[in-house]
Formats: structure tokens, sequence, C-alpha cells
């Protein structure tokens, strides 16, 4: 793989010359892998809107009425990012990194105004909506199925690097030291450095070793009963995940927690350690009974995330909160490349969900906040991920790995 070159696989299609390494050793997927921290890095801004909006005294759905319109940014983006993702890859990078930095921009010069900063989110959202999309994509598409579990849980520790510890750190302490306003200037200026990144850094070479599904094979795939019963999980448990990621500086500053950057390290101490140890046994765990333990410790961390008062409180819930995403998302991505063909447009759909799920939770647990407070909200999401667990059960034989080294169905597709 590292010169490019391609070679027959037994099954047929082509692979790299040794389709059972990971990927490590091609300097250009190397390089395109650590270029997609900058993306994830520049998004944290959207982090601190919440914090920033309820110290100036806006009621909890306002704070959601912003939050969603950040998630309708990217949803806007989702139809077009798939093709895109196959047939202008460069470019829509390139282009995601742009938005994100005009983005970044009006958001600090808007900072003051609701409705100017919530265009803002937007418009960044919408670049960082095409990033997610083309990076995964190329990610995905430049690895083997047999290895995708463990690259993606490589992927999502590099990405919470990126976001939880360096990006959420970075915005942090440019807002306290210099206000929202110029950490968004700031971050701009990183989103376009980035730009220049993607134009001068080639996509890594993809494997062909499957045909890529067309559009009719996607919905008619992605339409089967236990596929729409995935979904609906991915989509309850985005729904937590958003909720923990949109109020919880708006929850910090309402309870007097102090920063919340010990929390999202902790989160990803355990979520680093925890996939270098253990990434590659999401397929001998089973993922039904990863996605189902996982949801378990969610539920947990909502319940704490209602209750905690103090600031060791939420470092002991950072770490649960790992735990409980370690290799949720793994298993739950493999299983959709695995089941359904078209892998932009499972990128596509996939972020589609997520941006659904946003949209739920900031937008329907910011009211529920607004009349019950950050205690109710909380409560909801564990209630979320309580279902995720119940509707994932009987789907945990079917979830297996499709690849012949794991002895699975000859029909990745079958229903």
């Amino acid at each position: 793989m590292g010169d490019g070159s391609t070679s027959v696989r037994p099954g047929g299609g082509t692979a790299g010359p040794d389709a059972t390494e990971l990927p490590w050793r091609d300097a250009r997927f190397a390089g395109f892998f650590v270029a997609a921290s900058l993306g994830p890095i520049a998004s944290m801004a959207l982090r601190f809107v919440p914090g920033h909006l309820e110290r100036g005294e806006h009621s909890p759905a306002i704070i959601g009425e912003v939050m969603a319109a950040s998630t309708l940014g990217g949803l806007v983006a989702l139809p077009l990012a798939g093709w895109l993702a196959h047939h202008r890859l460069r470019a829509m990078l390139i282009g995601g990194a742009l938005l994100q930095a005009v983005g970044l921009v009006c958001a600090g010069t808007a900072a003051d105004s609701v409705g100017g900063l919530a265009a803002s989110v937007a418009l960044m959202s919408l670049g960082t909506a095409h990033l997610d999309v083309g990076v995964m994509a190329a990610v995905v598409a430049s690895v083997p199925a047999n290895r995708r579990p463990q690259v993606l849980a490589y992927y999502f520790a590099f990405v919470s690097l990126a976001r939880n510890v360096v990006g959420s750190a970075l915005a942090e302490w440019l807002g306290a030291r210099w206000g929202f306003a110029a950490m968004c200037h700031a971050l701009a200026g990183l989103a376009a450095a980035h730009a220049i990144v993607r134009v001068r850094m080639p996509a890594p070479a993809v494997l062909a070793e499957e045909t890529e599904g067309t559009s009719r094979e996607f919905w008619r795939d992605v339409t089967r009963p236990r596929v729409l019963v995935l979904v609906a999980v991915f989509t309850l448990l985005s729904i937590h995940y958003v909720a923990q990621e949109s109020f919880i500086t708006a929850l910090a500053a309402r309870r007097a927690l102090g920063s919340v950057t010990p929390f999202f390290a902790a989160y990803f101490a355990v979520i680093a350690c925890g996939r270098a140890a253990a990434g590659h046994l999401v397929d001998r765990l089973g993922r039904g009974p990863v996605v189902v333990a996982s949801a378990l410790l969610l539920v947990a961390v909502g319940g704490g995330l209602a209750e905690v008062h103090t600031q060791v409180g939420t470092i002991a819930l950072g770490i649960v909160t790992g735990l409980g995403h370690l290799l949720l998302w793994p298993a739950l991505y493999a299983t959709f490349y695995d089941r359904v063909r078209g892998r932009g447009m499972v990128s596509a759909a996939l972020s589609a969900a997520l941006a659904l799920a946003g949209f739920v939770a900031e937008l329907g647990l910011g009211e529920v906040a607004a009349r019950g407070g950050y205690r109710a909200l909380y409560w909801a999401t564990a209630g979320c991920a309580t279902l995720a667990a119940v509707l994932v059960l009987p789907l945990a034989r079917w979830m297996a790995p499709t690849h012949e080294e794991h002895g699975a169905d000859p029909d990745p597709h079958a229903p």
C-alpha cells in the first residue's frame, strides 16, 4: 500500500501489497490521518457557545436554538457530501476548511448577537460536516474490511485527542485569556491554515477491494428493517452524545463546576488507552454485546450528569463516559460499512443521523432544560441510552462481521 500499487485478491477486487497490515507505513495515509486533526480542533469553538450564552443570561431554550442552527447547517451539507466524497474529495476538504474559517470569523464578529451567532455557527458546521464525511470516507476506503473496526478505533481516538484535549484546552484557554470573540478569530486562522494544507496534500490511495455501491443499492440496503432499527439505535445514542457535548459548558456555568477540560481530558485518557489496548477486540467481543454494554454505561453517565455538583464528580463521569464510548462507535460504524453499500453515502447518512440527533437534542432537550432544568435534560438522555440498549439486543447476531476471517454470512447485505 505504501507505493500505491494494487494486487488482485483471492475473491476478486484489488488491494494494496499487504492488505492484512495496518496502513500507517503509507506516508500518504499517515499525513492525511494527521491532518484530519485540524478540522476537529477548529470546530471546538462550538463547544463554548453555550457557556458564552449562559454567561450572557440567555435561557436554555435560546441556547438550544442556537446549537440547533449549527446542527441544521451540518444537515444541509449532507445530501451533496456523499457524492463529493467520491468524485471531488480534495475540493470538498478544501472547501470545508474554508467554510469553517469564514463561519468562525463571523462568529467572532457577531459574538453578542444571538441571531448572528446562530447563522455563523451554522456556516461553520456546514464546513465541519464536509470535512467529517470526506475524511471518514477516505479512511474507510483506504483499509481492507477486516481492518476497519481497528482502524476506526484509532481514528476515533485520534479525533478525540484533537477535539477533547487539544481543541478544547486551546479554545478554553483562548476564551479565558482574550474572550469568546478572539477565540473564534484565532481558530479561524487555524481553519484557513488547514485549507492550505489540503491544497498541498494528496488524498490517500483507495483500495478497490469492494465494488462501490450505486444510489439504488444504498437505498435498498439502508431501508432493510434491521438496518433501520440500527439507525434508530445510532440516533438515540447520538442524542446522548450531542446533549453531553452541547450543554456541558452551560451545565458547568450554571452549577459553578469550573473548567470542563478535566472532564474531557479524563474521557480522552480512557479512550486513548482503551482503544490502543482493545481496539482490535471489537469483533472478538461481539459488536452487539459491545453496543449493549456501552449503552448501559451511558445510562449511568446521563444520570450522573443530571445529579453532579462538583468538579471531582465531573472528572469521574469523564472516565465513565470514556468507557461508554470506548468501543461503541467503532462497532456501530463498522457494522454500517459492512451492511450498506456506498462508503461515501454511508458516511453522509451517518452524519445525517448524527445531525438529526443533534437537532432533537439541542432543540427538544433545550426546551426540556428550560422547563425542568439540566437535571431533567440529562435524565432524558439516560432514557435514550436505555431504549438503545433494548433495541440492539435482537440484532446482536446479525451485527457480526461479514468478512471471511470471522466465518460470517457469505452475503454481507442479507436482510
